[in-house]
């Protein structure tokens, strides 16, 4: 049994998901020219435009109970699909929905990120992850990555059921508390700048930004650590 002063001195290094661990642009893609959304569109900005009216609404109306999950889901869609010029109907946002999430069982990991958890674990670090979303959604796709073979459960927290949501930078110390961590031990990979970079930094972790997608920085903060992809991570001079 690792007593508390033992844990506090453990390294620790939790994922985020989505766009983390898979490419989610992959089953959203396959999902919209399913539909015969095949015109001369930019799917990744499309696709980032959804994922901004899905923070945005999971902040303002989700967690204040004013939408539910399926209505967030759909008025994402149809909003990002308004900012392009294209009337997408709820009954059409319903369908698209429902095939993303059936492409979303066929996602796949991104390279080296698995042996790099494998690689940090063997090296006596606690792995996890650290995910918003609704629980069974986000435990669904970590079981087709193969995720939870490696990650034991009590390593695994997602928003809805701890009650707190990124970019509250409090999900992150509720984290460290129930693991009894040190924050300055602690190192956090993601993909988002707002929900992932800035908030793990505030409550005092190593912050990791996974940059695939080569994005620029939202503010002139420069106190993290930037990765591409898994393959080229230098040994593990990220996480020291």
């Amino acid at each position: 049994m690792i007593g508390v002063k033992e844990r506090r001195e453990i390294k620790a290094c939790f994922f985020d998901l989505d766009d983390t661990l898979y490419d989610q642009l992959v089953p959203f893609k396959n999902a919209a020219k399913s539909i015969g959304i095949l015109n001369d569109i930019n799917y990744g900005k499309l696709f980032k435009t959804v994922r901004h009216y899905s923070d945005t609404l999971w902040k303002e109306a989700y967690c204040t109970g004013e939408m539910s999950l399926q209505e967030l889901r759909v008025q994402r869609l149809v909003r990002a699909f308004h900012d392009f010029d294209i009337k997408l109907s709820e009954d059409n946002a319903e369908k698209l929905q429902q095939i993303y999430l059936d492409y979303q069982q066929r996602i796949i990991p991104f390279a080296g990120v698995v042996s790099l958890m494998k690689s940090l674990q063997q090296e006596g670090y606690l792995v996890g992850i650290l995910s918003n979303g609704p629980v069974d959604h986000q435990l669904s796709k970590l079981k087709t990555l193969h995720i939870v073979d490696i990650i034991p459960e009590d390593f695994i927290f997602v928003s809805d059921g701890v009650g707190i949501a990124k970019p509250d930078k409090g999900i992150f110390i509720y984290v460290q508390e129930k693991l009894g961590l040190s924050p300055e031990n602690c190192f956090y990979v993601g993909d988002s700048w707002v929900n992932d970079v800035i908030p793990s930094h505030h409550a005092g972790w190593n912050s990791v930004w996974f940059n695939f997608r080569k994005r620029k920085p939202l503010s002139d903060f420069n106190g993290y650590r930037e990765i591409r992809n898994y393959i080229e991570v230098n040994g593990f001079e990220t996480f020291q």
